[in-house]
């Protein structure tokens, strides 16, 4: 590396303008010994919990490149709050609905843990409740309904395969139900 390199290479932007920093060779060294050594006490001293390790690693096998992604675009959750003047009393169920350009994915989760669905427009398909655990596939009727008895509890995500379709599954981005 020649000395302009080099130069450049110990610029640092401030608005805009490059401001040079020289490092005497004795300074570069020890910042870099500096840094190793916080690296590597990252590990040490906060190590990432294996439980997350574990969701991480199966969360990554059930990845799909070929999923068209459904946007939720309505959480009872989050969007109630926005209502509050409009209803009164208490909301016991969480109600979510996906989008994607040919389905939307409606859903309904008591306090039970029990979770009730739709695919609109109503046809047959396969929707699978994908988890920390594995997946959990359930049939819809003719009318789209399907119905999962107990979701676990953590991350969730939702693939569904349309039967009268050769297209791709249609699959929900992961949410904490």
């Amino acid at each position: 590396m020649n000395p302009d390199d080099e130069a450049v290479a110990k610029a640092s932007r401030i608005d805009g303008a490059a401001v040079h920093l020289e490092w005497p060779d004795a300074a570069e060294a020890a910042r870099e010994a500096t840094f190793r050594r916080l690296q590597s006490l990252v590990p040490e001293k906060d190590p990432v919990p294996a439980e997350v390790l574990a969701s991480a690693r199966s969360s990554f096998g059930l990845r799909s490149v070929d999923d068209e992604l459904a946007a939720l675009v309505y959480d009872s959750m989050i969007d109630d709050g926005l209502l509050a003047s409009v209803r009164s009393g208490g909301r016991t169920a969480r109600q979510l609905s996906f989008e994607a350009r040919d389905l939307v994915l409606e859903m309904e989760m008591s306090g039970a843990r029990y979770l009730v669905g739709q695919v609109v427009p109503a046809q047959a398909a396969v929707v699978e409740l994908r988890h920390r655990g594995g997946t959990t596939p359930v049939e819809t009727d003719e009318l789209g309904c399907f119905h999962i008895p107990v979701v676990p509890d953590g991350p969730v995500s939702f693939r569904c395969w349309l039967a009268s379709s050769a297209a791709h599954p249609v699959a929900t981005s992961w949410i904490t139900l």
